[in-house]
């Protein structure tokens, strides 16, 4: 199996999980609770990883695209916040499924600003994920 695959198939998997165990503690506490609490698990992973892959951090001052990271989890937090805002008022099947469509943003924004071509075949996925979407949302 292809590496790229492989680690796909992992963050496809936790994504899941998250999605699922955010869900099931919505149902006790609200979503702000929800969201610092999911916070501090990250907290609690980041000295691991910071353990693990220190080595490799390196940061360039005067390129602009290093901002392009912390601004990533930024993001990151934010989509946090309003997933947990969103699976807290509805119900997990739909939320999770269509916040998973978060790639169509990601296509409009590498096609605007790294060039990057929409073809056929990403102009209908894009197409049969708006109309998932609306469905979802009846």
């Amino acid at each position: 199996m292809a590496p790229w695959l492989l680690y796909s198939l992992g963050a496809l998997f936790f994504w899941g999980v998250w999605g699922f165990l955010a869900k099931t503690a919505s149902q006790v506490m609200s979503s702000y609770t929800l969201l610092l609490l999911g916070l501090s698990g990250a907290f609690i992973v980041f000295p691991v990883y910071l353990a693990l892959f220190a080595r490799y951090l390196r940061f360039s001052w005067h390129n602009p695209m290093y901002y392009c990271a912390p601004l990533s989890g930024v993001a990151s937090a934010l989509a946090a916040l309003f997933f947990y805002l969103a699976v807290s008022k509805g119900e997990a099947s739909r939320v999770v499924t269509i916040t998973a469509a978060y790639p169509v943003v990601t296509l409009i924004l590498a096609t605007i600003f790294l060039g990057e071509h929409v073809t056929i075949q990403k102009s209908a996925g894009v197409a049969i994920t708006i109309v998932g979407i609306l469905l979802l949302s009846q």
